[in-house]
């Protein structure tokens, strides 16, 4: 009975060495992602208790891009894009009261990127468009034909 003898530095013979390398940079790249995922999750959870929710749906948007399977990393997402939305709706709406039509047509239209669905801040965008175009008009001088 012949026992087999490892070969020094305790390598197998049967498994070439680039395929044992591949292997190894595969894991660690899973492994890697995986935290990358984490990372970005947790910074969105400290960006929402903050109330950046800006910033929240950006890194949330990080961890759902990096691990699409996870649940809560695509509820979380979900909720800080409402959260969102609705603050910018809030600023717009403030913005209007005090005549500040171009910054709030900025943050109608944000709502809209967060939100696609909202119904108001789309048509508050059209509205304010149309209002500040209006605007622009009634500031130009009359052509001297049209005074005729």
């Amino acid at each position: 009975m012949r026992r087999k003898v490892a070969p020094a530095g305790g390598r197998s013979q049967g498994v070439p060495p680039l395929t044992r390398r591949l292997t190894v940079i595969i894991v660690l790249a899973l492994l890697v992602s995986g935290c990358a995922a984490g990372r970005a999750y947790r910074k969105g959870l400290e960006a929402s208790r903050a109330g950046n929710w800006d910033e929240a749906v950006a890194e949330y948007t990080k961890a759902v891009q990096e691990k699409p399977s996870r649940a809560e990393y695509k509820i979380a997402l979900e909720r800080a894009t409402q959260t969102a939305s609705r603050e910018h709706i809030t600023r717009a709406q403030e913005l209007e009261s005090k005549d500040q039509l171009d910054a709030a047509l900025l943050e109608y239209r944000r709502a809209v990127e967060l939100d696609g669905s909202n119904r108001l801040a789309a048509a508050r965008v059209v509205e304010l468009e149309k209002i500040i175009r209006d605007r622009i008009e009634a500031t130009r001088p009359k052509p001297a034909i049209d005074r005729m």
